[in-house]
């Protein structure tokens, strides 16, 4: 295979890889822990070696780029990761903090090199999925583990001054007491996130799966609440931007039974009344485990 890209997407479990063309398809997708990563002593250096190792083994030639997503902020250069708190080594410390990561697998592979915020990526590639290019504003929450949003206003992604844009899922809940994995108290994750839900799961549903929440529980107070806290998250960016679309998506929106209707009229109700005045387009992000490695490639060529 000649002149890919390799995309990646370094999330806090797992690392997902993958060789993307000029068609945007991925192919030789490959799958491995993220902690083989974080617990390695040289981390950038083992990152490399399965890099390496995975275009040994799949024949790459003539790679044009590497391009990786991380769960967390990157500054505006691209290449230098803030601090993943969600990818962590043995002594529970955040791998990578103010790390340029980009300019070492540049060294390495001696080929361009870019980061990118996940949810960043992931956006791109529903964009293109769904032809959504000549669209004016574009939002995309995605509710995982925690909460990832971002916006593409006129084509192309809003970036704050230093790159830290976007932490929705660190915006304080009014009155909010609930102490956040961040060290702040009442973050919206406390409230609208896949560890919230785990957190219903345990308290009030022992015996249910996580995948059965929605389909036995939608209908019960515990479960209505969750969706109303999630559904303000979505309110509060339509708010603000005034969307021609807004996505959603994330392992939670993704989950079997999750009430779309119920969701769709909350969001409507807390939505200013001048934004519901023209109204939006919803769009649910459908689960694809290249989401990342895809987008990721769709950055890296509209840098090169």
């Amino acid at each position: 295979m000649e002149n890919k890209i390799i995309g990646i997407d370094l999330g806090g479990t797992r690392l997902r890889m993958g060789a993307v063309g000029l068609d945007n398809q991925m192919a030789a997708p490959f799958v491995t822990k993220s902690s083989i990563v974080a617990e390695a002593e040289k981390p950038i250096e083992k990152l490399c070696e399965i890099i390496a190792d995975y275009q040994e083994k799949n024949n790459l030639k003539n790679v044009q780029a590497i391009s990786i997503g991380v769960p967390s902020s990157v500054m505006r250069d691209k290449e230098t990761v803030i601090c993943t708190t969600n990818i962590r080594n043995k002594k529970g410390e955040p791998v990578f903090c103010h790390t340029n990561l980009a300019a070492d697998i540049r060294k390495y592979f001696q080929i361009p090199a870019f980061v990118n915020n996940d949810v960043n990526n992931i956006l791109l590639y529903d964009i293109a999925a769904h032809h959504l290019e000549e669209k004016k504003v574009v939002v995309g929450i995605y509710i995982g583990t925690g909460v990832g949003s971002s916006v593409v206003i006129d084509g192309k992604p809003l970036e704050g001054k230093d790159g830290a844009q976007l932490d929705l899922g660190h915006i304080p809940y009014f009155m909010g007491d609930t102490p956040c994995s961040c060290g702040k108290t009442g973050c919206c994750e406390c409230y609208a996130s896949g560890w919230k839900l785990q957190k219903l799961r345990e308290e009030f549903y022992p015996d249910t799966k996580i995948c059965d929440m929605f389909t036995l529980h939608k209908d019960e107070k515990p479960l209505k609440e969750f969706i109303r806290a999630c559904a303000h998250v979505y309110a509060l960016m339509a708010t603000i931007f005034n969307p021609d679309t807004m996505i959603v998506g994330g392992g939670v929106p993704e989950m079997a039974g999750f009430p779309r209707a119920d969701f769709e009229r909350l969001v409507n109700e807390n939505t200013g009344r001048d934004v519901m005045a023209y109204g939006f387009d919803y769009l649910y992000s459908q689960e694809y485990v290249g989401k990342g490695v895809i987008g990721a490639a769709l950055f890296a060529r509209s840098r090169l």
